[in-house]
């Protein structure tokens, strides 16, 4: 399973964001936040979208503008973002409405392939832009970039 470059990025994005209102910016501005993770102010453009529709943060508009997050770093999970940007979490193509297997119901292997799903969307579920932000700020990590 890869994610998408979208999801990848969508989480580097509310970090900066959250990391932003950490440090007293209540604002992020869109050009901060591209320069910071080297991408086009477009392509941002085009993450913020999903992630506007979706409830997680929102524009201010304005000179003095950018973005926040609309609800609190402990309220959204990895497992949020993945499935915003890539869908529900299935590692394999078993059930669900674009089955496109020929055996499902008769496949043995299904289970497993349920099971390992179910434990990757539960610690996909448990990861929080907070809990990152925290670890991050505990460790000092002068080597990682936000």
């Amino acid at each position: 399973m890869k994610l998408s470059s979208k999801s990848r990025y969508a989480l580097r994005i509310l970090l900066q964001i959250g990391y932003e209102d950490l440090n007293g910016n209540k604002l992020a501005p869109g050009r901060l936040i591209a320069a910071k993770q080297e991408i086009t102010e477009p392509y941002l453009e085009q993450i913020m979208i999903p992630l506007k529709k979706g409830g997680l943060v929102e524009t201010v508009r304005g000179c003095n503008g950018g973005y926040k997050l609309k609800k609190s770093p402990s309220q959204i999970t990895v497992l949020d973002i993945i499935e915003l940007f890539d869908g529900p979490v299935r590692l394999a193509e078993c059930g669900g409405k674009d089955n496109t297997c020929k055996k499902t119901g008769k496949c043995i292997a299904t289970k497993a392939w349920e099971e390992l799903s179910a434990v990757f969307r539960n610690a996909a579920g448990k990861i929080t832009l907070s809990s990152i932000l925290e670890d991050y700020i505990k460790s000092n990590a002068v080597d990682y970039v936000i």
